[in-house]
């Protein structure tokens, strides 16, 4: 009778344990579908992710990170590819956007070389009936690749960094801007909201390092990823690719445990779930939990300081300029003689350097380095500045080393709401006088919250 009880439990130890792989069969398919994910996601998708992370963590210089980048991007394959297939060239350089056609090229070059390695692998492979114990490392692998992405995210949004106010939103027509400006400046309008999305994305984190509520990290992490996926897909938010890789290593983890909770939902019985797990003994169990523990800790410091550092570099504790403000120009003269405010309906030129007879309409300060101005059409351009409060000083430049000066401004600030500028743009006298817009007046800002509302306050 007892080896009876034994010989009905075994097959549940084996699971546990991921002892023989010869309890379970897979299905051909099954094991040609595994090896080629292994491949494309695990190794190409997923381990590549992790280790630039992980290097990107370890202080390691921007150049040598790169060099990884384009190692793991295939880089031969991927450029015989762009130049002969796309007809473009391969552009490796850090722009801030992850659909560039390089990433989607590598994408490509990633799947052609998947196809004869999993060939190879299953013909060298063949006899193996299953891959349970090479399966459980491969959902470790996608768990640690999530909870790197999801903490460098969600922290830059509890420190609120990504989508950080700027000043020239206020005065920009609606029109002017593009669907992803649009994104960042309604959420960066509430902190509280930027805060919230980024608290989503840590949470899943932290609960994808235990093992124990990795089933929970999984799901929120659908949740939080499809909700990215959207916003990243209707408002064209050029990081669609990589997007969809985490909605993807998310969706694997958590499928096991959506039949569940669906299966629960549905009145049926949901057994405990014992996860399978990559290593048999105790010992071995010991080592690996406490790997985990140290690298999710690791991970949340590295991500901590670099959003920490980033929210007081551009963010929303960056330095103010001494002159911050949007300034109305009231005054504005070349040599002497008055320029009057006529609107040219032209389309204009962003790279066009500004000149003595282009009058501006505001002169925005944000941040210490750089100055906005607007034109009377409306369109806003941009340029490196430094604001000199001992000297009183305003240097407008091409560069931000100030090498190739456009402007050299005196102010006075004869009053906390009034500037006066004197000196050379483009080489004539300009005097230009401003006065210091009420930010109270815009109720994107003013508003503030109203429990008790008689009518709804939409303008």
């Amino acid at each position: 009778m007892s080896t009876e009880v034994l010989a009905r439990r075994e097959p549940e130890v084996a699971r546990h344990d991921l002892g023989p792989e010869s309890v379970e069969r897979w299905h051909p398919a099954v094991l040609v579908l595994f090896r080629f994910a292994f491949v494309t996601v695990g190794v190409g998708m997923a381990g590549a992710w992790l280790l630039h992370a992980l290097l990107r963590t370890l202080g390691l210089p921007p150049a040598t990170v790169a060099g990884v980048a384009e190692w793991t991007a295939l880089g031969p394959l991927t450029d015989w590819i762009g130049a002969h297939v796309f007809d473009v060239r391969i552009d490796y350089a850090v722009t801030g956007s992850g659909d560039t056609a390089a990433k989607w090229i590598a994408v490509c070059s990633l799947i052609l070389v998947a196809v004869p390695v999993t060939a190879v692998w299953s013909v060298l492979d063949r006899h193996r009936p299953n891959y349970v114990r090479l399966f459980a490392w491969f959902r470790l692998l996608l768990r640690f690749t999530l909870v790197s992405a999801l903490l460098l995210y969600g922290m830059i949004k509890v420190l609120p960094t990504q989508m950080s106010f700027n000043l020239e939103r206020l005065v920009e027509p609606f029109g002017h801007m593009s669907p992803m400006a649009v994104l960042w400046a309604q959420s960066s309008l509430s902190e509280p909201y930027e805060i919230a999305l980024g608290a989503a994305e840590v949470t899943a984190a932290l609960l994808l390092i235990l093992p124990l509520t990795a089933g929970l990290g999984a799901v929120l992490a659908v949740l939080v990823a499809l909700q990215v996926v959207l916003v990243n897909l209707t408002f064209d938010v050029p990081v669609k690719l990589f997007a969809l890789q985490v909605l993807l290593f998310a969706a694997i983890l958590a499928a096991p445990h959506l039949v569940r909770i669906v299966r629960a939902l549905l009145g049926h019985h949901v057994p405990a779930h014992t996860p399978a797990l990559p290593v048999t003994t105790p010992r071995g169990r010991r080592i690996l939990s406490v790997t985990q523990v140290l690298l999710g800790l690791w991970l949340l410091c590295a991500t901590t300081v670099e959003a920490y550092d980033g929210w007081h570099t551009y963010g929303g504790a960056r330095p103010k300029s001494p002159l911050y403000g949007i300034w109305n120009v009231t005054e504005y003269s070349v040599a002497g003689e008055a320029v009057p405010a006529l609107v040219d309906f032209r389309a204009p030129d962003d790279a066009r350097l500004p000149s003595a007879t282009e009058r501006f309409r505001r002169i925005i300060f944000d941040i210490p380095q750089g100055m906005t101005a607007q034109r009377l059409d409306d369109s806003l351009v941009s340029f490196p500045a430094r604001v000199d409060t001992e000297r009183h000083t305003i240097t407008l430049s091409k560069d931000t080393g100030h090498q190739w000066k456009i402007a050299v401004f005196d102010y006075v600030r004869p009053r906390p709401d009034q500037l006066i500028l004197e000196g050379t743009l483009g080489g004539r006298a300009v005097r230009m006088r401003l006065d210091l817009v009420d930010l109270s007046q815009f109720p994107a800002v003013s508003r503030g919250f109203h429990w008790v509302q008689a009518t709804p306050y939409y303008r």
